[in-house]
């Protein structure tokens, strides 16, 4: 191999029949080398081209082992396929390069990645082809870096779009040009640091006296090991990825995570035995592969070297070699968890199952203004109202929630009784602190028992036992004293149904107290919902709170707020004053409820405008207050904003790359016998949270089967009656409007698609109406991170023990120095 630190080799080929075994002959040569994927040509498929052309050489340079695919003069990477058909096409000339430099001077210069060779070819090719007389504007080229121990480079296939150049060969000149034009640029950096260096080492020259030079370069040495002890130096390239270590290493990788947990910190030191138990196997595994041996041993000497420092006892030396081991096998084991985490994801992603978690920002209250506080302007940093994204959010007060569940008793038996007995006077809520304490109690046991409902709670989800203390507290509390009375006289079935419906909201005020984890969320409005709220609100009675003056208040400002988030600012004082007559408020107290109400919403929105976060919508606590204070059920005036986790745009856009990687598609024919099955199960899943998943991931299939929304409404609730699925009209409604305002791509992988029929007891399942590609390229380039970045830390690692080594060499021959001059002052005196 050639000693020289920059390498360029040129080579050029015409479509014509006469250069075509020299061609084969070259890819021949080039595809089956030692580290070549020798099966990564797929000659039946007429756009995967023949290895001995332009096309097939362009396939080799993207797909073969060590390469980081294809790049080009366009911030986008290369089509493959459309640059393999260029090619095949291609009447004119086709030039192709190797670019090649010493892996130490790769590693000093930076070229040990493929960023730094992109950014150097885009800014060399034009002046290349300059060169030989190509302008930019007819230029085509695209280029692989390939990560090859020794000699990293990269290869270049150049042409021109209109061929125009009748002649291959290069002359001298232009061969010497083309030089000048890469070396140029490869070692610009590198110039300027030698001439700072050299203009430096002047300037400590000419000021210090020639005596002290040579210590004084001693002392910069040593500093220079003192930071590669500290912190090491960039390692080099890794060894070569073969395709049967690379397939067990995927399988190894898959192994590990069906057993990871499919949440929490990814730390090795917190997962379980069997987790941290096969990870290191792994990283025991890829530390006794070939090319890391070595540095393994090496690594290990010098543990004991560093030791040897300390005690000369072999059984402490070889104690600390193997705890040097150990260290980086776990090391090694913390990179195979990260690989894992991200074959979790790919796995996920390929089977593209719906959102389970059903993410309310408004579920947890907002700081309250009070009045007061308003009215001195002393609050500040007021976040949004109702939402809290992106941080977990510690339990709710259970004092509160109690307050909130016995208000919503009274409010619900009050509505119910009313209906059978109007003109009836309205139950006012009355806690002492004894009782409230009682509430608490009871709502902090069933919290303490929660499972994780990822999202929105609901009664239906819960175990058999949670469902048994939630409804037991429902009846205690309806049976109180002061509610027993107006109890029994609704009537068993009416006393069914509102028994029902207050465990539900133990279970809801019995989920606040659980800390949980909030995804930064934006609410967005349900059209359909907003609008039967609007006209639901210009219609409200105020029977519920004539006798209650302060709740009535209340319930002004609650209307004009709601109407105003709505859209409706034109009418909602309108309505709310209105509203305010009928609830027997005079005009002055109306007045002074909106300006209040205004003077709020001014304030929030200032502060939130701040931030930059400022979302209308009202918290769902307030909006159940309002709905309760007009006398209706949650059904009747359904919460309006969904919340929905925000998505990056790099993460939408990746999403995008990896479904057409897959070649996502719907099977048209499949469409109907899909939908078919769908509209006559009646099966479901034991389990809760499969039935959780069941009817969210049921309803997602709809909507992307191409089922409208009344479609899929009609689907949903003929299966919920057929396998009898307990669950109320305001929690099936949500998850059918959260599928209409969704807009994620969801699609299923086979396993999903089986889990789903299974799940609704569909023996003889259809096919999966989707088309989806094999997940083999990701895991592929999973496993490449994990080889590569376990390289670097052993070999970082071992540089830095290098380093220490022979720093502790060099102090303890200081030290010895300087024992031998005390012993010789010493005789002297």
């Amino acid at each position: 191999m050639s000693r020289a630190p920059f390498i360029i080799k040129i080579a050029f080929y015409k479509a014509s029949q006469k250069n075509q075994a020299k061609n084969v002959a070259h890819i021949q040569y080039i595809a089956t080398r030692p580290g070549a994927d020798r099966g990564e040509f797929n000659i039946g498929d007429d756009l995967d081209a023949d290895p001995g052309t332009a096309a097939g050489h362009a396939k080799y340079m993207d797909e073969r082992p060590g390469s980081h695919g294809l790049f080009g003069p366009e911030n986008k990477t290369p089509d493959l396929r459309e640059v393999q058909r260029e090619l095949k096409d291609h009447n004119g000339i086709v030039w192709r390069m190797v670019l090649s430099l010493k892996e130490e001077d790769a590693i000093r210069l930076g070229y040990t990645a493929r960023e730094s060779w992109e950014k150097a070819l885009k800014a060399t090719m034009p002046e290349a082809a300059a060169k030989m007389g190509i302008r930019e504007s007819n230029l085509k080229w695209v280029a692989a870096f390939h990560q090859a121990q020794g000699h990293p480079h990269v290869h270049v296939v150049m042409w021109e779009k209109t061929p125009q150049r009748t002649r291959g060969v290069l002359s001298l000149g232009e061969r010497k040009d083309l030089r000048r034009v890469f070396v140029r640029e490869i070692y610009a950096e590198e110039r300027l640091a030698l001439t700072a260096k050299k203009s430096a080492i002047r300037d400590l020259i000419r000021e210090t006296a020639r005596k002290d030079v040579f210590s004084v370069i001693r002392e910069i040495e040593k500093a220079r090991l003192e930071v590669r002890a500290l912190a090491g130096q960039e390692p080099g390239l890794p060894p070569v990825l073969h395709t049967v270590t690379q397939e067990e290493l995927i399988n190894k990788l898959n192994g590990l995570a069906k057993i990871m947990p499919g949440h929490g910190r990814v730390a090795l030191k917190y997962m379980p035995v069997e987790v941290k138990k096969e990870a290191r196997e792994i990283a025991d595994w890829i530390l006794s592969q070939p090319g890391f041996t070595g540095s393994v041993e090496r690594y290990k000497d010098l543990a004991r070297q560093l030791a040897g420092y300390h005690t000369f006892q072999e059984q402490r030396l070889n104690e600390a070699a193997q705890k040097a081991y150990e260290d980086m096998r776990d090391r090694v084991a913390q990179i195979v968890l990260q690989g894992a985490v991200k074959v979790q994801q790919i796995e996920s992603f390929i089977e593209s199952r719906p959102q389970m978690t059903e993410h309310e920002a408004t579920e947890y209250e907002a700081v309250k203004i009070s009045e007061q506080a308003l009215e001195r302007k002393e609050i500040e940093n007021i976040p949004q109202e109702g939402t809290i994204g992106g941080r977990r959010i510690g339990a709710g007060s259970a004092d509160e929630a109690a307050k909130r569940l016995w208000r919503t008793t009274h409010y619900s038996l009050n509505r119910v009784y009313l209906q059978e007995n109007p003109g009836a006077d309205i139950l006012k809520p009355r806690l002492n602190e004894n009782f409230r304490k009682e509430i608490a109690e009871r709502l902090q046991d069933i919290a303490s028992s929660m499972p994780d409902l990822q999202g929105k709670p609901a009664y239906t989800y819960l175990p058999d036992e949670l469902k048994q203390k939630a409804r037991e507290t429902a009846e205690w509390l309806l049976t109180r004293q002061e509610l027993q009375n107006r109890f029994s006289e609704i009537g068993p079935l009416k006393a069914e149904r509102l028994t029902r419906r207050m465990a539900e909201q133990v279970a809801i005020r019995a989920y606040d107290l659980v800390p949980k984890e909030v995804p930064d969320v934006e609410m967005v409005l349900h059209s359909r919902r907003a609008e039967e709220a609007v006209n639901k609100l210009r219609s409200v009675r105020s029977d519920f709170v004539k006798d209650d003056l302060e709740e009535a208040r209340w319930t002004v400002g609650a209307i004009y707020r709601a109407l105003t988030y709505l859209g409706k600012e034109k009418e909602a004082r309108e309505v709310a004053e209105r509203f305010g007559k009928e609830a027997g408020l005079q005009h002055n107290e109306i007045l002074k409820a909106l300006e209040k109400e205004i003077e709020r919403i001014q304030f929030i929105a200032d502060k939130s405008q701040e931030k930059g976060q400022y979302q209308r919508h009202m918290s769902r606590n307030d909006w159940q207050q309002l709905t309760e204070n007009l006398g209706l059920e949650e059904e009747e005036l359904l919460f309006p904003w969904f919340g929905v986790k925000k998505v990056e745009e790099n993460e939408a856009e990746e999403k995008q790359r990896v479904k057409e990687e897959l070649k996502v598609t719907l099977i048209e024919d499949r469409v109907s016998p899909a939908v078919a099955v769908l509209e006559q199960a009646g099966g479901k899943p034991e389990d809760l949270k499969e039935l959780r998943w069941t009817l969210v991931t049921m309803t997602s299939v709809l909507k992307a089967l191409g089922v409208d929304e009344a479609g899929r409404e009609r689907i949903v609730r003929g299966w919920c009656e057929r396998a009898g699925v307990d669950i109320l009209e305001a929690r099936l409604k949500d998850v059918l409007d959260r599928t209409t305002i969704s807009k994620d791509d969801i699609w299923l992988g086979k396993r999903s698609w089986e889990r789903l029929m299974a799940n609704l007891g569909i023996k003889d399942a259809p096919d999966l109406p989707w088309s989806v590609g094999s997940p083999i390229p990701m895991s592929a380039r999973v496993a490449s991170d994990v080889w590569k970045a376990a390289w670097r830390a052993l070999e970082r690692e071992r540089l830095r023990a290098e380093a220490q080594v022979l720093l502790a060499a060099e102090r303890e021959m200081q030290r010895k120095k300087r024992e031998a001059e005390r012993e010789g002052k010493s005789r002297e005196g």
